[in-house]
């Protein structure tokens, strides 16, 4: 039998054994050389000529060299150099890989350490190795809301950036500092990230409240570390619930009157000390309000364009004034401005439940936006919920993890009733959506989609919150 024949035949029967498909090859080699009539001296001699090649050499290298540009972010720059040429054309992921390699090739003078190490930068270039086409968040855009198999959900802050400054920094018109100022953001705001700009993209095009521009990237927290810390850049305030209400010096109906704040005006909460508050009365000083004639409701700072700071500024100085009037001449009035009295008497929670779950339906198809402050206006995820329950009279967190650790009690996913609240996340909360029944929640989902209704079980299930019994 030929040394051929020896080598598959060989090669079969240990398959057949079921011997691993290593040691079948290996074998059936060693079968086939010690049937040929030469000297094995001479058979290593070939072996090691065979693999003493530069260009086979060379691979380890340049796969090293594609990680180190990846690490150094020379890779996206060479890519991203090619898919602005060829990108938008047909084919235009083949053809830019075809463009990379000639930039590659032109440095390294090997045709198939070109081709590994350029395949590790187009690697490098999009985590996870994913088609340019689309990624399985894009795609998962064309798909039905509810295909948990394609559906892949934006973290609730995943464009988050919280100002880092010492007092505040301008909001510009162009990703340049000689551009016209639309607004300022102060330390601790909250904006949106939309784009990297400027010549050394170095500038965010951000959106803050009222106000979309262009801020420098070093004056931001953003990316996981924003993540982290966004719970602690909650703001809360203590909102008039009456006619008038005396902000006092001490914690007490005998101490001195410094002002007085009108009804929906909102004061920032400092301090809650059993039946009285500690709030910011104006820039530069504090009192105390009743508990009881208040609510306390939770939200983020923004960046303030140039006529909000200018009735800003004129409603400080009208808090200023009051100070300066008598409490004689201005008494205190804690009578509740009648209410628009609601449209049902609810009997029972079940009843209820499916009130503010209607109440809920009627914000479909409504835009997501990132800090919104309204549900006319658009919010995000744990807005839309805290909006809805505010409007019912709950007081509930305005984050997903405060809403997480804080709104109602914590139940098994087999007691969820319409109306409850699910979170999700792995080890923190990081979207919710409101429970409608049938195994189905509506949620803002992102910016992309708004409010919409998806399959309960799309994601991980943090915990289920039941804030009405």
């Amino acid at each position: 039998m030929s040394a051929a024949g020896i080598l598959f035949a060989s090669f079969g029967v240990l398959m057949l054994m079921g011997a691993p498909i290593t040691v079948a090859l290996g074998a059936a080699a060693m079968a086939a050389l010690y049937s040929l009539d030469q000297n094995l001296v001479t058979l290593v001699q070939i072996a090691f000529t065979s693999v003493n090649s530069y260009q086979l050499m060379a691979l380890p290298v340049f796969v090293l060299a594609g990680a180190l540009m990846e690490h150094a972010g020379l890779s996206r720059r060479l890519i991203a150099l090619t898919e602005s040429v060829v990108g938008p054309i047909p084919g235009g992921l083949a053809v830019s890989t075809a463009l990379a390699c000639v930039f590659f090739g032109a440095i390294s003078g090997s045709g198939p350490a070109t081709s590994e190490g350029t395949d590790a930068v187009h690697t490098a270039s999009r985590p996870g190795g994913e088609p340019e086409a689309g990624t399985e968040d894009d795609n998962a855009a064309e798909s039905a809301p509810g295909d948990s198999e394609t559906e892949q959900e934006e973290s609730e802050y995943a464009n988050l950036a919280i100002a880092q400054v010492s007092h505040y920094v301008n909001v510009r018109q162009e990703p340049n500092t000689e551009s016209e100022i639309l607004g300022k953001i102060y330390n601790g705001a909250v904006a949106q990230i939309q784009a990297v700009a400027g010549e050394e993209q170095d500038w965010f095009q951000v959106i803050s409240g009222n106000v979309e521009g262009y801020i420098k990237s070093e004056y931001f927290l953003y990316g996981d570390e924003a993540v982290e810390a966004v719970d602690e850049y909650v703001t809360r305030y203590a909102a008039v619930t009456v006619d008038r209400l005396n902000v006092r010096q001490e914690p007490s109906t005998d101490s001195r009157r410094i002002g007085y704040a009108g009804q929906g005006e909102k004061l920032k909460l400092l301090e809650q000390q059993g039946d009285w508050m500690l709030v910011q009365y104006t820039e530069d000083q504090t009192g105390y309000v009743a508990a009881e004639y208040v609510t306390v409701s939770e939200e983020f700072l923004y960046a303030k364009s140039i006529e909000e700071e200018r009735a800003e500024q004129e409603a400080q100085r009208e808090l200023a004034r009051r100070m300066a009037e008598q409490e004689q001449a201005v008494p205190e009035n804690t009578v509740a401005a009648p209410l628009t009295p609601p449209a049902a008497v609810y009997t029972s929670n079940e009843e209820l439940r499916r009130a503010i779950v209607d109440y809920a339906m009627l914000y479909l198809g409504y835009p997501y936006v990132h800090g919104g402050r309204s549900l006319a206006g658009g919010t995000d995820c744990s807005g839309f919920t805290c909006y809805i329950y505010a409007d019912f009279g709950y007081s509930i967190s305005r984050t997903p993890s405060g809403q997480y650790s804080s709104a109602g009690r914590s139940i098994d996913y087999s007691e969820i009733q319409p109306g409850d609240i699910i979170c999700y996340g792995k080890s923190k909360c990081t979207h919710v959506g409101m429970y409608i029944g049938d195994g189905q929640i509506i949620h803002a989902a992102n910016s992309r989609k708004g409010v919409v209704i998806y399959d309960a079980g799309y994601d991980t299930i943090l915990d289920v919150r039941n804030v009405i019994d």
